[in-house]
């Protein structure tokens, strides 16, 4: 998702079937968008094979502030879905 620079959202998918490979591609979008966007989430489904569980990934940046990075861990056994606590931490820029 990125946000342009008059505050419109701009939503789109990078459907490869492999979380990294995705998130390659939304990056590499966003950076020949970043003339025409502030901020941007890129949001993906990771494996944490030090856990054994998954977790939802968003890294966020602002054209004028910092990178952030959140990570939602979680487990699912049958229909029930586990939630772990949020991490977040700075990151590196790589859109701007």
């Amino acid at each position: 998702m990125a946000v342009d620079t008059s505050g419109g959202r701009k939503l789109f998918e990078s459907a490869t079937g492999d979380a990294l490979a995705a998130k390659e591609l939304s990056v590499s979008t966003l950076r020949a968008m970043r003339a025409e966007i502030r901020a941007a989430a890129v949001v993906v489904d990771v494996a944490l094979p030090e856990t054994g569980s998954s977790g939802i990934e968003v890294h966020l940046e602002h054209v004028d502030g910092p990178a952030i990075s959140v990570l939602e861990p979680y487990t699912i056994s049958g229909s029930d879905v586990r939630a772990e606590p949020l991490e977040g931490h700075t990151a590196q820029h790589v859109i701007w």
